[in-house]
């Protein structure tokens, strides 16, 4: 294989237009078409490269046109209807995790999270372990990664650790911390 290098010419074009902004000038150079929009006024440059030398006599049918001026108006915003529809939060669903309290007794805790307003969700759910399953069932609070409750004389809040798992404890009479997994 042979390369042969042909030269390689570069040209800075120049434009000033007599329109006071937004001019589009046509051109040619050595048949080959070109143009340039000057949007920021009436002046504006263009580097063209050839393979031979570029001058003033290459370039041929020079013509510039006026863009159109265009009325800017500001297209109205509609109000979109405020969507009523309630939104599920990261906590929605059931999840489900196993650990000993502080007396060191285990616990299997399932819970189910749902939104009832923004802001706000309804737990239920058991707590099984050494004795009768006990039912739960509270209103709590949710702010940020955290959903907290009080169900009772017990205060628990779960903290979203990644879309799948969350860390959960309770404090009241004793008190339990452990990872849950979405079920």
């Amino acid at each position: 294989m042979e390369a042969t290098t042909l030269g390689s010419y570069a040209s800075e074009l120049r434009f000033t237009s007599s329109a006071p902004a937004c001019s589009k000038v046509n051109y040619y150079v050595d048949g080959t078409p070109y143009f340039n929009v000057l949007v920021n006024g009436n002046t504006g440059a263009d580097t063209i490269w050839g393979q031979k030398q570029i001058s003033r006599t290459n370039i041929t049918e020079i013509t510039c046109q006026v863009c159109k001026q265009v009325a800017m108006t500001p297209v109205p915003v509609e109000k979109k209807p405020e969507n009523t529809e309630l939104k599920p939060t990261l906590f929605d669903g059931q999840w489900a995790g196993a650990g000993n309290n502080s007396f060191g007794s285990a616990q299997r805790w399932t819970l189910s999270f749902a939104t009832t307003a923004a802001g706000k969700a309804a737990i239920t759910g058991t707590m099984e372990g050494n004795f009768p399953t006990v039912p739960i069932s509270a209103s709590g609070t949710v702010s940020g990664s955290t959903l907290s409750w009080l169900d009772q004389q017990t205060t628990c809040s779960a903290k979203l650790l990644t879309d799948v798992s969350l860390a959960f404890e309770c404090h009241g009479q004793g008190s339990v911390q452990m990872v849950m997994r979405r079920q």
